[in-house]
């Protein structure tokens, strides 16, 4: 069984909707008024993004956050630079952690979103041996 479906609780589906679309690369395969939209990335995970009862903004746990997985560090240092320059909120600047290259920013409601990628074998044995 694999995961492939996920929903988040938004305050505007409509933003959220264009943040996902613009910043990620989703495609967005459903809306339904200003309730939920279904967006697709090209692994077929759908992303729900929804506001079934008109609710109050959510307020998240300061941990929560959904990951977006690259191939290279080089990926990853080209999408906080592309999302930084669009004004997207960081949370954290490019940073190493285990084996994997990072960072933190932040999308719609404060949700947390991680972009990663396996670190480059040079720079990661550098880190293990000074």
């Amino acid at each position: 069984m694999r995961l492939n479906h996920i929903d988040l609780q938004v305050s505007d589906v409509s933003a959220a909707r264009r943040f996902f679309e613009e910043h990620f690369g989703l495609r967005c395969i459903f809306q339904r008024r200003e309730q939920l939209a279904i967006l697709r990335d090209d692994a077929g995970l759908e992303l729900g993004v929804s506001n079934l009862f008109d609710s109050p903004p959510p307020v998240y746990p300061p941990d929560f956050h959904i990951g977006f997985i690259l191939e290279k560090e080089s990926d990853v240092r080209d999408t906080y630079e592309r999302l930084q320059r669009a004004g997207v909120t960081m949370k954290t600047v490019v940073s190493r952690g285990g084996p994997n290259v990072y960072f933190m920013c932040v999308g719609p409601d404060g949700i947390g979103i991680e972009v990663r990628a396996p670190a480059d074998e040079d720079a990661s044995d550098s880190a293990r041996h000074p």
